[in-house]
């Protein structure tokens, strides 16, 4: 059996490389923005700024939970720290279990660059409000993200499938922490509108729903352990496409916040999930690889354009006031 040290390792390389996304895309392709040859506007003009769980953001951007605990982590999460402090950008840090059980480890959570919002992570297995303060403070957290991962935790042989409460573990977080905001995201398999509603109901500062289409953490695991192979294979496509889950979300939820990651590529798909209805759009896989290869900030520069002129061209004067009227 992997120790965890390892297996971050095992789920940093395996994301990265190929033949672990989902069979289906995030259903962005299909969302239709419309264009407008009269923008109104210079494209210098336009907005991207927003505010988002009390801190000022440069763009509705976040650099979602990856990874930390070994000194690969370290590497990568110091790249992608140094990237969205230089453009003010949120950041998700990966899950804080293995540093709960080891402070020791948090130069490979946490470097000398601090993004305007940080945002520590715990998985919903083992959460109790005593953990998440812990680890909060630990890092010195704006806020904290729990991600459910029920089938990747099914799946993996080693995985702690225990959700019977999960609900009540969530409510005691959002009470402990507050008025620090709690978030809660799939890990891209999405979400039905009865989650949100359910989460909604918890007083969760905002849900991501972290759909399907792109890493599809069954299949990780699949790829880094043989006795998972053959159960993660049926799930290849398995999930709620990021666009349904959002608009399922919007529909049955339409008060909490709602944040949009699980393939999305680029600034265009960003701009999707505005119009959708997200505050903000998340990124992990396409920003790992960037990472890896010492390029993050000029990956987040090309979204960041490529964002701006997908806004300019629908004809919205700023990021914040995209929504259903910039739909095709």
């Amino acid at each position: 059996m992997a120790t965890a040290p390892n297996r971050k390792d095992d789920h940093l390389r395996i994301a990265a490389g190929p033949g672990v996304t989902h069979d289906r895309g995030p259903g962005l392709d299909a969302v239709r923005l419309r264009h407008r040859a009269l923008p109104g506007r210079d494209l210098a003009d336009v907005e991207l700024a927003i505010r988002l769980l009390d801190r000022d953001l440069a763009a509705p951007l976040l650099i979602s939970a990856m990874t930390g605990g070994t000194p690969h982590a370290a590497v990568i999460n110091a790249r992608l720290a140094t990237a969205a402090t230089e453009r003010g950008l949120g950041f998700v840090l990966g899950s804080g279990r293995p540093l709960l059980a080891d402070p020791g480890l948090l130069p490979t959570y946490r470097s000398p660059a601090r993004p305007p919002l940080l945002l520590a992570n715990l998985g919903a297995v083992g959460l109790t409000a005593e953990r998440a303060t812990q680890l909060v403070d630990l890092l010195g957290a704006d806020g904290l993200s729990i991600h459910l991962n029920p089938l990747q935790e099914a799946v993996q042989p080693e995985g702690e499938p225990h959700f019977a409460d999960v609900r009540d573990r969530i409510a005691a977080v959002v009470a402990a922490l507050a008025p620090l905001p709690v978030v809660v995201k799939e890990v891209g398999f999405g979400m039905d509108g009865e989650d949100v509603r359910e989460l909604a109901a918890l007083g969760v500062a905002a849900v991501d729903v972290a759909g399907s289409g792109g890493t599809n953490w069954a299949l990780v695991e699949g790829a880094r352990d043989a006795r998972a192979g053959e159960v993660a294979a049926a799930f290849g496509s398995w999930g709620v496409p990021t666009a349904d889950s959002l608009r399922a979300a919007a529909r049955t939820a339409p008060d909490v916040p709602l944040l949009a990651s699980g393939g999305v590529r680029d600034g265009v798909d960003v701009a999707r999930c505005l119009a959708l209805g997200a505050r903000a759009a998340g990124m992990a896989r396409p920003l790992l690889i960037a990472a890896r290869e010492d390029r993050a900030g000029d990956a987040l520069d090309l979204v960041l354009r490529q964002l701006r002129i997908a806004v300019w061209a629908t004809g919205a004067p700023s990021a914040a006031r995209m929504g259903a009227g910039e739909l095709a």
